[in-house]
């Protein structure tokens, strides 16, 4: 661990900030290094093997393609193409928005729905790394180069690279963007600058409400950290400090107001779509999110094929779970060094003697105590775990399955300290000494592992011989599913037939009975193509919804089938 405190050397002139010019060219080029990095195995491999596998993946690209069709005017915002025809069902799943968004604008361009979906991710890539720059340099104060160096460690981070097969795990990107407006705004407010605090408050309320509509973990992840903070803060800072933010409230009841009107109407459309399916559904159960709570292991738990520190994961399961699976949800560890790093950088800002002036270090204070207090409560051993508490109290809670994937989102406080601490040691350490560690967090981050799982030329060329529906179709349900498995996706399985159906759904905007998602509608037909009452479950599902004009798809000849007395 670094030492809060080191011998001074001597000290080294300040260097001139380079011309904008200059630097808006070393930003760019960092950017498309980064992302060319982190998608580096689809580069090599001419796109053809992507992201993801042909369940989840096709899944998010089946909602992508949806908000296509709503921007061409093609489709209503709120209803899929899949289980038809049910309302409301873009509410079963996560909603993509600001991804397909980006998504409609690389069709526009050409792209096929597979690398549409591709560009997209790296687009949310390209976006963490802007937005983690600007938040190092707005928020923190940090100079050019060390906020480079905090975007490129968010950008390449370990946890993300092994997990990506799940595309909405991306919106993670936005996360410093609304970091760095919501301290705009709270800037502002301090700063009794009611324009500007309008201004920025609102950046954030509408940006907020378009990443919960895209990725409902990652904001609501972001709420709960931000919450925490502030409660940390209330309990650090100082009366003077409270105060000052008391009288800045109590100035500006018409901005404030306005900010809350726009965040009830902002946030309308999410409720409205999301509470009823809600309450259908009952969310997730206890059980599915404990199996999902990391333990102290999953802390470093990196993966074992992480370049530098996939040894001591192999070292530590063998020790003390040998029976834990090499691949698992909670893969979403953050590298050793970095933990070291943001240990250190806690201690020098309860130390302070040479830390951050008093009001700006009780800000950073709470930061640092709410990422350590609510990745606590995060962590089980054997079956308890404070999580409980949460999972019953806070609005939300049991809407997230996966709870290590909160991991993710702490990478970005962990980043910004731990750059912040050594960006202030840099005058006390040598530049060598710098230079090594910047190099171990960088290298620390690659891993040999990508989830890479989705064949573009395959799928593409399945989704192309799918023929034109015939004219009297209505809508279309799946006949028969595919009997090839590349990657060892099991076919006998309720995703194989449901998620190529979603997707040639949306791409004909030709509606389907069949889907499958986080949430299923009741009396969804659950059976499998050719098995005992599959079929009599479509015909109840017709029967019960008065679908007409329904035609059956199969998806072994590529052939429609019309239906009888068409």
């Amino acid at each position: 661990m670094l030492p809060a405190s080191v011998p001074a050397a001597s000290p080294r002139a300040p260097v001139a900030a380079p011309p904008a010019l200059l630097r808006g060219a070393v930003l760019g080029l960092a950017c498309a290094l980064c992302v060319g990095l982190f998608f580096r195995n689809q580069i090599a491999n001419g796109f053809t093997l992507l992201l993801g596998d042909r369940h989840d993946a096709v899944i998010a690209l089946s909602i992508m393609e949806h908000w296509r069709n709503v921007l061409a005017g093609a489709a209503e915002w709120s209803r899929t193409a899949y289980f038809h025809p049910v309302p409301h069902t873009l509410g079963y799943n996560d909603g993509y928005f600001l991804f397909g968004v980006a998504y409609a604008a690389f069709r526009a361009i050409g792209a096929d729905p597979f690398l549409a979906g591709e560009l997209t991710n790296m687009a949310m890539r390209a976006v963490g790394f802007l937005g983690m720059h600007a938040a190092c340099r707005g928020v923190l104060g940090l100079p050019f180069g060390w906020s480079l160096l905090g975007a490129a460690l968010f950008t390449l981070s370990n946890n993300l690279f092994i997990r990506a097969s799940h595309a909405q795990l991306f919106s993670v990107g936005f996360l410093p963007v609304l970091a760095t407006l919501l301290h705009a705004a709270g800037s502002a407010l301090l700063g009794r600058r009611p324009k500007a605090l309008l201004g920025w408050g609102a950046a954030f309320v509408l940006l907020f409400a378009a990443v919960l509509m895209t990725g409902f973990y990652m904001a609501w992840y972001f709420a709960f950290l931000a919450a925490a903070t502030f409660l940390a803060w209330l309990a650090l800072a100082g009366g003077a400090q409270r105060q000052a933010l008391a009288a800045a409230v109590r100035a500006a009841p018409l901005p404030l107001a306005a900010l809350a009107a726009l965040a009830a109407v902002a946030n309308l459309p999410f409720l409205r779509l999301y509470l009823p399916k809600a309450a259908e559904t009952g969310m997730h159960p206890w059980e599915m999110a404990l199996q999902h709570t990391p333990t102290l292991l999953d802390v470093l738990h990196v993966g074992e094929a992480n370049l530098l520190f996939g040894w001591l994961v192999v070292l530590l399961n063998g020790a003390f779970r040998p029976d834990f699976p090499a691949w698992s949800e909670r893969m979403t560890g953050l590298t050793p060094v970095l933990l070291l790093c943001f240990a250190a950088a806690t201690v020098w800002l309860w130390r302070g003697a040479a830390g951050p002036e008093p009001v700006r270090r009780a800000w950073l204070q709470a930061l640092a105590l709410a990422t350590v207090a609510t990745w606590a409560l995060t962590l089980r051993v054997g079956d308890a775990t404070a999580w409980w508490l949460v999972w019953n109290a806070v609005p939300g809670a049991k809407a997230a399955r996966v709870v290590a994937r909160y991991q993710l989102v702490l990478a970005m406080p962990v980043i910004a300290l731990a750059v912040l601490a050594l960006s202030a040691w840099a005058r006390r350490l040598p530049a060598a000494a710098l230079a090594g560690v910047a190099a171990l967090l960088l290298l620390e981050q690659a891993n040999g592992y990508a989830p890479l799982f989705l064949d573009r030329p395959l799928e593409s060329s399945r989704l192309r011989a799918v023929p034109p529906p015939p004219a009297e179709c209505r809508a279309f349900w799946v006949s028969a599913a595919r009997t090839e498995s590349r990657f060892g996706e099991a076919v006998e399985d309720p995703y194989n037939h449901n998620t190529e159906a979603m997707l040639i759904a949306s791409v004909l905007r030709l509606p389907t009975v069949n889907g499958i998602s986080t949430f299923n509608p009741p009396g969804w037909p659950a059976g499998l193509p050719g098995r005992e009452g599959y079929e009599a479950e479509v015909a109840a599902w017709a029967e019960k919804h008065g679908l007409t004009g329904l035609c059956a798809l199969d998806l072994q000849r590529m052939a429609w089938r019309t239906p009888a007395g068409a």
